[in-house]
């Protein structure tokens, strides 16, 4: 359904084009550029309105004036909710009522699945169909009962963007969607860079643990070698043009266009939108033309209707496979809030769907949008099993920092499937517990299975661990009768750090690294302060149940902890310590 007439419009606050025209400039645009990017969106004029309020939510649903022989279902779904809202509209409220309620029931149950009372007009504040994965916590162990504590990397950002939108807006935070290893990952440490021809370099840091005297913290992280940044890059665009999508559009085109002022000449474009069908926008387009690749992303259009998203990735994985580039890096964007209504659905199905895709050494990378309706755990479940990365937007800030910054940079992948093991000595710790990676944590067969699909990690990213630890001599808690627990062999050695991965053509590799009580003596522990607030944030969140001491009052003194210049961000908005200050003030 094509809904796109002159009358439909987005309305937004002046203050919000300001902020909109600055985004387009910081990504290099000029000004003509700026000007067409900011005049519509998916078919929808942009317009301003000096009585319109600044809003932190960058949701912006279509306006229209309904006729029976024009407009659309978005059109009128926005026409409800704004009537909902209080906002005036050329439609007479009963039959507004009576035509939105129709429509938006189509709509809603088809691509939200959300059933309402008889007569209301459903709108974006009173559902939520949002979904993710809930994994108990890791527990304690001695090095002598489980002596390899192994995790798959995890590089993904959508539950730190989740987390910062919630509490600058003051919104109840959900702890299923808090993942910790992703608060401490999102912040860029000084870390070691590989030398020579190694892919990875290991840094390794201890301090105190701030929520429990008893304990200690080790910091391990790793950051992956620079990779040749003269590849040509062959990227597809999938775009979820169906109706639950209709108030993400504006940030959909921000983050196109972020990716675009990345590409040059050489590098190839082709655009794939979907709903009910799937339709091909732009074909194998030369990026060498910002201009062009400008009005390619413009051309798009909102359609509207149910998410087809399966057939959508299978139509984007076969047309890239046909125009396969063997020197170039191959990848699917999807931009999506993860509702697949139509043809494969479910979170298993997907799994082994995108499994045997990714056999075909195209890369996939998904942006996630619609806060009460995105399902992070389908986006998640994608990403881990599709050579793939996941990140979420609600915010222009969130495609600078996540998008443009970190994730598009780096869009040449240098180890697939990286699985990380740390052996602990027993001779030195006498339990230990992995922050973070709930859901990511592997047994020894997964670890060295080829076949387990895991992420992989890009040109420079890094990858970080915070492990909580007791000094002594480890004690075995659980019988075990053939475990030797007395050896002394590696004195000395504070832990061996093993990492199974693949290159980009599919050999299987292994790096191994030992880490020494000496190299933890020596070490000049930049990160870990950081890391460690970050840490305490994170069990706060979420109410962890190993937090012990970890409260809002320990989180202020922690901030009052460090100078102005270890504080590099906070001049720049949703910055870590802002973020914090904003929760211990407003929660």
């Amino acid at each position: 359904m094509n809904i796109s007439n002159p009358k439909e419009y987005y309305q937004m606050s002046e203050k919000q084009f300001k902020e909109m025209k600055k985004f387009y400039k910081k990504l290099g645009f000029d000004d003509s550029q700026v000007k067409k990017l900011t005049k519509s969106c998916f078919g929808a004029e942009i317009k301003t309105d000096p009585h319109t309020s600044y809003s932190e939510d960058w949701s912006f649903y279509r306006r229209t004036g309904y006729s029976p022989k024009s407009g659309g279902i978005l059109g009128m779904m926005g026409s409800a909710m704004q009537a909902k809202r209080g906002v005036s509209s050329s439609m007479p409220s009963p039959m507004m009522r009576q035509a939105s309620a129709a429509v938006f029931e189509e709509a809603v149950m088809c691509d939200m699945n959300v059933a309402y009372d008889a007569g209301e007009i459903p709108t974006a504040d009173n559902f939520n169909t949002a979904e993710t994965h809930v994994s108990p916590e890791n527990e304690k162990h001695s090095p002598l009962d489980n002596p390899q504590l192994i995790f798959s990397a995890n590089v993904n950002t959508a539950s730190w963007s989740y987390l910062r939108n919630r509490i600058t807006r003051q919104k109840t935070i959900d702890e299923n969607f808090v993942r910790i290893e992703e608060i401490i990952n999102s912040y860029s440490y000084k870390l070691k860079k590989p030398k020579n021809d190694d892919l990875f370099a290991v840094s390794a840091e201890t301090g105190k643990c701030p929520w429990n005297s008893e304990s200690e913290l080790l910091f391990v992280g790793l950051k992956g070698k620079k990779a040749d940044k003269k590849i040509r890059q062959n990227l597809t665009f999938l775009v979820d043009v169906s109706g639950s999508m209709d108030s993400n559009w504006i940030l959909v085109q921000m983050s196109m266009a972020a990716i675009i002022s990345k590409l040059k000449k050489g590098d190839t474009l082709s655009i794939i939108a979907y709903s009910d069908n799937t339709t091909t926008v732009v074909k194998q387009m030369d990026c060498g033309n910002l201009d062009d690749c400008i009005k390619a992303v413009l051309s798009i259009e909102g359609i509207g209707g149910c998410t087809n998203g399966s057939e959508g990735l299978e139509n984007a994985y076969r047309y890239l496979e046909e125009h396969y580039d063997a020197d170039g890096n191959n990848r699917v964007f999807i931009f999506t809030d993860g509702d697949f209504n139509f043809g494969i659905t479910s979170e298993g199905g997907l799994k082994d769907f995108i499994y045997e895709k990714r056999k075909t050494g195209i890369y996939l990378s998904i942006v996630g949008y619609g806060e009460r309706n995105f399902k992070d755990n389908k986006m998640e479940t994608l990403a881990q099993n599709g050579n793939g990365n996941y990140t979420f937007v609600a915010n222009p800030y969130d495609i600078l920092d996540n998008l443009w910054e970190k994730l598009v940079s780096s869009l040449v992948t240098v180890a697939k499937d990286v699985k990380i093991s740390v052996e602990l000595n027993p001779q030195y710790v006498s339990r230990y517990r992995l922050i973070g990676y709930d859901a990511r944590v592997l047994t020894q067969q997964e670890f060295h299975d080829t076949e387990k699909a895991t992420d992989g990690i890009g040109s420079e990213h890094n990858v970080v661990a915070m492990i909580e630890l007791k000094r002594g001599k480890a004690e075995q808690v659980y019988a075990n009768r053939y475990v030797n627990a007395s050896t002394d062999e590696h004195t000395g050695e504070f832990a061996f750090i093993e990492i199974h991965y693949k290159s980009p053509e599919g050999e299987n590799l292994v790096m191994t690294r030992t880490i020494t009580i000496e190299d933890l003596n020596s070490a000049k522990n930049k990160n870990i302060s950081i890391a460690a607030m970050l840490a305490v944030f994170g069990l706060v969140v979420k109410n962890s149940v190993y937090k012990k001491d970890a409260d809002k009052e320990l989180l202020a003194g922690l901030l009052e902890s460090f100078d102005k210049e270890d504080e590099p961000d906070t001049k720049e908005k949703y910055s870590h310590f802002d973020i914090i200050r904003q929760y211990i003030g407003n929660y």
